[in-house]
């Protein structure tokens, strides 16, 4: 006889309110750490969905137990999975060197693709290293100072380096900083912050003085499994530009929108959702799809250096 698959669980997640764009990013990393634990072990798929609740509560299925949820986001981060994508370094002229100190995501052209290569010939090894150097950039599209232009969800600038602000979110990862960030409340840390929460407002036309400057609190465990989660999100290359998905406009003009679904999607079901133009669709086309919502924010640059942030969301369908 076959044995018996344990008994699958709910797990609703009251800490993340999917309205704000960190919490649905974290409910994708979150995801997407389990469906790797999954397929390693050959079990069945997670998967999410996301119910009204007066917030956007995402809610995952899986066979394991609360506590071993947790266990498992933290064991993750300590297994170094995808820590290949994570380890690039350059100079001051974007290119590999002894020593290299710049943990961003603007090399030269030459080392992005070099890295991109390299990751993608280590697929069968590191399935999550490639999928991350797939979310960060392509080294065909420059910006003008011949750098290599990122994802559009890179919101970090002047002396800050993004690479090194991952790297340190994902030494702060731990029951409780994980307990914290999927069940909540949520508390403000003095880690890295990666400015994907749309609840802070940093909106330079309304303060007295630039907020680029001034020293952001974090909620550690959530920016962690929203890096995760920007494996959903490959960047592409059309007509010459970085195309983010979910992301349209200019790279001071643009809007990132995101759907909610209410019926349960594997991993692959998520990303067919997050790849289709649900905006365009009406009421009756998204039905078909389980997508209930879909969400909006505005990105916001600052004028001195391109620092970024996200607007309040708006419901725009």
């Amino acid at each position: 006889m076959m044995p018996e698959s344990p008994p699958r669980q709910v797990h609703r997640l009251t800490g993340l309110d999917a309205q704000n764009p960190l919490a649905f990013l974290a409910a994708l990393g979150t995801l997407r750490i389990l469906d790797d634990v999954a397929r390693v072990a050959g079990a069945s798929a997670p998967r999410l969905r996301f119910v009204d609740t007066g917030s956007q509560v995402p809610e995952v299925e899986t066979e394991h137990t609360a506590d071993r949820l947790l266990e498992i986001l933290v064991d993750d981060a300590a297994s170094g999975r995808g820590g290949a994508a994570l380890d690039l370094v350059y100079d001051d002229r974007g290119e590999a060197h002894v020593e290299a100190t710049k943990r961003d995501l603007k090399p030269s052209p030459r080392l992005a693709a070099e890295y991109r290569l390299a990751l993608a010939q280590r697929w069968h090894e590191d399935r999550r290293a490639a999928d991350f150097a797939h979310a960060f950039f392509s080294e065909l599209v420059q910006d003008n100072n011949g750098n290599t232009k990122p994802t559009a969800l890179h919101f970090a600038a002047g002396q800050q380096q993004w690479l090194a602000m991952v790297l340190e979110l994902r030494r702060e990862a731990s029951i409780s900083r994980m307990r914290e960030a999927l069940f909540g409340p949520w508390t403000e840390h003095a880690a890295p912050s990666l400015a994907w929460d749309s609840t802070v407002a940093r909106n330079y036309a309304l303060r007295a003085v630039d907020p680029s400057s001034e020293k952001r609190g974090s909620i550690p465990g959530a920016n962690w499994l929203g890096v995760v989660g920007l494996t959903f999100f490959p960047v592409e290359v059309v007509r010459h530009r970085v195309v983010t998905p979910r992301v349209v406009g200019g790279w001071k003009t643009s809007t990132f929108t995101w759907p909610l679904w209410s019926g349960w999607a594997s991993s692959k079901v998520a990303q067919g959702i997050l790849r289709a133009d649900v905006a365009a669709l009406d009421r009756g086309q998204r039905a078909l799809l389980g997508v209930d919502r879909v969400h909006a924010s505005r990105i916001l640059r600052s004028e001195q250096g391109g620092y970024g942030s996200f607007s309040p969301s708006e419901v725009v369908g």
